[in-house]
């Protein structure tokens, strides 16, 4: 049995983990502003929540819950060495980490190791799904950058404006899965699906996997998705 709080912990104090957030803050801070927000240990956290909770809600057992939390906190680790192919980089830098710390059961396999990397390795194109773990990193992911990704113009260039997404929910019933924005009543969120159309094609996707429709709402009312 893997325990999701003490996994958690264990990673959350991990000297190497924490060198990874400063190197990765730096980079976002300094250098990649093009998505307006630090990819770093907030991101991490934030994501590990979501896939969690992802999981929990689809009916997951603990050990997939602990695996989705702990692709959460490691996905983005691959930009420490820059943002391009950083979900390759990432599994490729985490597999031989959780070998070493984690790996002959203490508490983690090797196929669960594998699980966390073929996730970490998917999670920026989204390209397959091959279990629960792997659409809950996805989904997540997309769903905590949205806080964060683009909103406004400005002289023809990206403006990024804070706080206008306010807070993310998300249920998932029997048929449906089901996002709703809750946002600044000014907020137009058929710019932001133009220009961030991952916000509405991955959860798609990872609705499909589940055998799913997929609904969008903004502050309760429903959203008509483009084609």
């Amino acid at each position: 049995m893997i325990f999701i709080e003490q996994l958690h912990d264990r990673i959350f104090h991990d000297p190497e983990w924490r060198e990874w957030d400063k190197i990765v803050g730096n980079y976002t801070v300094e250098e990649d502003i093009k998505f307006g927000c630090d990819h770093g240990k907030q991101h991490w956290l934030d994501v590990a929540r979501i896939a969690a909770d992802f999981v929990r809600r689809a009916g997951g057992n603990a050990r997939e819950i602990a695996l989705a939390d702990t692709a959460g906190m490691l996905h983005d680790c691959g930009m420490i060495c820059g943002e391009d192919n950083h979900a390759e980089n990432g599994a490729r830098i985490i597999r031989p980490y959780l070998k070493a710390r984690f790996g002959n059961k203490r508490p983690l396999s090797d196929v669960d190791i594998e699980i966390i990397c073929h996730a970490i390795a998917q999670h920026s194109d989204c390209n397959e799904i091959n279990n629960l773990v792997d659409a809950a990193l996805m989904f997540a992911d997309k769903i905590d950058l949205g806080k964060h990704r683009i909103h406004g113009i400005a002289h023809n260039n990206i403006q990024f404006c804070e706080n206008q997404i306010n807070h993310i929910d998300f249920k998932i019933t029997a048929n449906t899965l089901a996002i709703n924005y809750v946002a600044d009543p000014d907020f137009d969120f058929h710019f932001f699906l133009t220009h961030w159309p991952k916000s509405y094609e991955v959860p798609h996707k990872v609705a499909a996997y589940l055998g799913k429709s997929f609904a969008l709402f903004v502050n309760n009312k429903r959203i008509t998705l483009p084609q």
